[in-house]
């Protein structure tokens, strides 16, 4: 091995990058389903995604806007109110994306660029993404602290009898995706000034 000069290192060109692969597995078994043990989702609790849109409270008060400066003051009365998804689960196997480098010209001036890539012949797959049940839950009292419990922590209430949402959370609607995602093209990620019309 010899050293180089700063003089024969810019003579060097060359780029190289990697293939990668991802599988997420959120809440499932090996086998693809709910994982309802003990250590998983033996709660249905923590199985669980609560979203609170813009303050929303049971008795139908909303938050109060300055009309000069746009300030939002949120309503303190009433209990929060939460959208809740419920048995959130999902296995996402992503088996290639290509992670190279790429310059971006733009206006004769050239951008560095992070580039991902994807091959139609290895399509993303997915099984059983998405949620048992969704449903409206509001918090016990009013004020947030130590005496609230959150409406998305609500104790879990399962539907009875032997149809096929027996022993599901109760919620209005619920949802489940499998099937293979294809995708082809590239992603070009690159940082760029105020002056740039893209940015």
């Amino acid at each position: 091995m010899e050293n180089l000069n700063d003089i024969d290192l810019e003579q060097v060109t060359g780029q190289a990058g990697a293939d990668l692969s991802l599988k997420i597995n959120l809440n499932h078994t090996s086998a693809g389903v709910l994982d309802t043990s003990a250590a998983v989702c033996g709660d249905l609790r923590f199985c669980r995604l609560g979203i609170s849109l813009n303050n929303r409270y049971h008795d139908g008060t909303q938050d109060t806007v300055n009309a000069t400066t746009g300030v939002i003051t949120p309503s303190i009365t009433g209990r929060k109110q939460w959208l809740v998804f419920k048995g959130i689960q999902g296995t996402m196997n992503i088996p290639y994306i290509g992670l190279d480098g790429e310059d971006i010209t733009y206006a004769s001036t050239q951008h560095a660029a992070i580039k991902l890539s994807f091959d139609p012949n290895r399509p993303i797959q997915l099984k059983n993404v998405g949620f048992e049940s969704l449903s409206i839950e509001t918090d016990t009292v009013a004020a947030e602290g130590s005496g609230n419990v959150p409406g998305y922590l609500t104790p879990a209430t399962l539907y009875g009898g032997t149809g096929f949402d027996a022993n599901k959370e109760k919620g209005f609607m619920g949802m489940k995706m499998t099937g293979n995602l294809s995708l082809t093209g590239n992603i070009k990620i690159f940082s760029c000034g105020d002056s740039h019309s893209r940015c």
